[in-house]
């Protein structure tokens, strides 16, 4: 039996962090001790200052690793969360549920509008392929049992 625990996808987005993390750190972290390391050897910060420039950099590093963390996070939820959600409409419409529909924020609504009349397009196929089955049946069609009996035997 699979457990299927709704919430909101965060467990789902999680491997992403990672990733994110490692291009934030790059792109805010490691940037700052290489360009401040090269400043103070081509003497654009005097000499004077580089103890100023050292405290610096161990006291802001760790909170561009925190803003850093705090960016990946961002940018994956709005990344992989979309994702997520479109995992977990395309599993409810495996299970039979051809009435789901997508609902996202204004950036995906070209995506959710393509789906929306695909599924519509599936129901109606769906619907025109059971019809004549129901028909052969004499259902929906108001023939008695003795009709119905006449067009299956073709009499």
């Amino acid at each position: 039996m699979k457990l299927n625990i709704r919430g909101s996808g965060f467990r789902h987005t999680l491997p992403a962090v990672i990733k994110f993390s490692a291009l934030w750190f790059v792109l805010l972290v490691l940037p700052t001790p290489i360009l401040t390391v090269s400043m103070m050897m081509r003497g654009i910060i005097p000499p004077e200052l580089h103890g100023d420039v050292w405290f610096y950099l161990f006291t802001r590093m760790p909170m561009l690793a925190l803003a850093g963390i705090a960016l990946a996070i961002l940018t994956t939820t709005r990344v992989a969360g979309p994702m997520v959600h479109l995992k977990r409409v395309f599993e409810d419409v495996k299970g039979g549920d051809m009435d789901r529909r997508l609902s996202f924020r204004k950036h995906l609504r070209g995506l959710e509008t393509a789906f929306d009349e695909m599924m519509v397009a599936l129901s109606e196929r769906a619907d025109s392929r059971r019809r004549p089955e129901a028909e052969a049946d004499g259902d929906d069609i108001g023939l008695t049992e003795e009709e119905k009996r006449e067009l299956l035997l073709g009499k």
